[in-house]
């Protein structure tokens, strides 16, 4: 249940700070009751927020219009002033938010750049909005949101004063990145209304959409086996009970979701087991909501609740990955690892190269490259080289040590991301004790890696190699495992396509068509050959594997059996 509190005003003037407008509403579940201020906060900014306001604020929302780009160069100040401030929840909300970035903000990028807003589309997948614009939340966005992300527990009864929203004028669309706030008396400001007009209006948008609920109930009960045409119908008949002044104004829905931008803040007097909710968001990084909603059904266990969540997190996941699989993904990184006689090399593709980038993608990758070194443990190795060639099918299938498969890992990086990522092909060597491995990508780290960490780049190579018995330095005493990490990264560059053998194969007229390495110019030194560094290093290539992210693979079947 959702209802405003009884005040022939429609409205409540704060004491502190002085002359402040806000609203009052309660709210009820079968699990708690608990009232609540809404805030409105006409600017974009947070320079002219009260700190008595900030000081019993718990949630921030900001409405952004997804198709300006120049909002990601805003997105993090309101990250940070979040944490800053210690607000317990931030949510972004717009109408719908594009697939690609050359429309606008992404959900990855939105993601990567403020991991601590939750980010909510009134109207996933609208394909009504073509042209950019400015946005604004219209009744129907509102009708169909309320249904897709309102807690189901959550009740509005017919007949009562219900509301659940609170809207806010678009006035000051040229928003701002938020300055740092201070104790400064500066910064005591009081905001709200700017004239008795601006209240009025206010008002007027209240009551207009005070009638529109008492409609909710029907749409709440009756919905569930609507099909989406019949909800999006059933919404533009509610659409009519506001005026079309104010459907052009931002509304704020108490709780699950609530406009952004200009910024709302609300304040809440009595939460149940505050301290726990906050312990598991900050433990597990899942949304304010989806953890309340986990300690709600499992009695305020934070154990039980976080299994909860993994749960769900991992069936949202395969259902996104479900609904992207097919999209392009020509962008992603290598992975490189060297682990004692086991080597792995795995390329895993995803839609942008932003994504690339995302920090939860670079850690998939090397979860990957290790689940490949696992899995070739147990292999005995040939009296020369193993060589494992794994294609996107297999990966999958590789089991982690939580017991889940890479495929399971793959799906909760593609809900995480929002965008589509695929497990492409993996090469693993193992190695007797008479030959080493080594691995290089490209760009290489800015500081040295241990070569049992896994490495990432765009591109990388994987080389099996033989250094004469005893030896451990090259003929100019250089280490022999630095050479062979330079021949590593000379395969990157200049892409031989075999080893070739001296006397056999003849070097290439023009040196710029050269495909057999040890004919090739070295990349470090041109004055020499690489078999001629080899010589010189008393070092033998067994075999190499060079890969490159997006490259279309070769077939090597002779040299490579699938495991599945």
């Amino acid at each position: 249940m959702i209802r405003k509190q009884s005040n022939d005003q429609n409205q409540e003037v704060l004491m502190d700070p002085a002359d402040t407008v806000a609203y009052r509403y309660h709210i009820g579940t079968k699990y708690y009751e608990t009232d609540v201020l809404l805030f409105p906060h006409a600017s974009p900014t947070t320079d002219t927020l009260s700190s008595a306001i900030l000081n019993r604020t718990e949630g921030l929302l900001i409405y952004f219009d997804a198709h300006d780009r120049t909002f990601l160069e805003r997105l993090p100040a309101y990250g940070a002033f979040v944490q800053q401030k210690d607000i317990d929840f931030g949510i972004l909300l717009c109408t719908t938010l594009p697939e690609n970035a050359s429309e606008g903000v992404t959900y990855g990028e939105a993601k990567q750049l403020c991991t601590v807003l939750d980010v909510i589309e009134l109207e996933p997948g609208s394909e009504d909005d073509d042209q950019p614009g400015d946005e604004a939340v219209g009744v129907d966005e509102l009708i169909q949101a309320m249904h897709n992300h309102i807690w189901s527990n959550v009740q509005i009864h017919r007949g009562s004063r219900a509301a659940a929203a609170l809207e806010a004028l678009v006035a000051g669309a040229d928003a701002e990145a938020p300055s740092a706030l201070s104790d400064d008396d500066a910064a005591d400001a009081t905001v709200g209304p700017d004239s008795n007009e601006e209240e009025e209006r206010m008002e007027d948008a209240l009551n207009g959409f005070e009638k529109l609920l008492t409609e909710v109930r029907n749409l709440q009960s009756n919905a569930t086996s609507w099909s989406r045409n019949e909800r999006l119908a059933y919404a533009q008949e509610l659409a009519e009970i506001p005026t079309a002044k104010q459907r052009k104004m931002f509304f704020r829905c108490t709780k699950r979701f609530m406009p952004l931008h200009p910024l709302g803040l609300v304040r809440h007097f009595a939460t149940a087991e505050k301290s726990a909710l906050a312990a598991l968001r900050k433990k597990t990084g899942y949304t304010f909501a989806n953890c309340k909603k986990a300690l709600e059904l499992h009695g305020n266990d934070p154990a039980k609740a976080e299994q909860w969540l993994r749960e769900q997190a991992q069936a949202m996941g395969w259902s996104k990955a479900t609904k992207l699989e097919g999209r392009s993904t020509v962008q992603g990184l290598i992975g490189v690892l060297v682990q004692r006689n086991v080597g792995a090399m795995v390329e895993v593709n995803c839609e942008t190269d932003f994504v690339a980038r995302n920090a939860s993608f670079q850690r998939f990758v090397q979860t990957a490259s290790a689940a490949c070194v696992r899995h070739l443990e147990h292999v005995e190795p040939d009296s020369n080289l193993t060589k494992v060639g794994l294609n996107g099918e297999a990966l999958k299938q590789i089991v982690l040590d939580d017991g889940k498969s890479l495929g399971d890992h793959l799906a909760l990086v593609i809900g995480t991301v929002g965008e589509n990522a695929t497990l492409n092909r993996a090469i693993c060597f193992k190695a007797p004790e008479n030959i080493q491995l080594t691995g290089y990508v490209h760009p290489a780290p800015n500081e040295e890696i241990p070569l049992d960490v896994p490495l990432v780049g765009k591109y990388g190579s994987l080389v099996a190699f033989r250094a004469e018995q005893s030896t451990t330095e090259g003929g100019e005493g250089e280490d022999v495992a630095l050479v062979a990490r330079k021949v590593c990264q000379h395969i990157v560059g200049m892409k031989p396509e075999r080893i070739g053998e001296k006397g056999k194969d003849e070097p290439a007229a023009d040196k710029d068509e050269e495909r057999c390495l040890i004919h090739q110019e070295y990349l470090v030194d041109p004055s020499f050959t690489v078999g001629e560094v080899l010589e010189a290093n008393r070092l033998q290539i067994i075999d190499f594997q060079r890969f490159e992210c997006g490259e279309k693979s070769k077939s090597d079947e002779h040299n490579e059996r699938a495991v599945g």
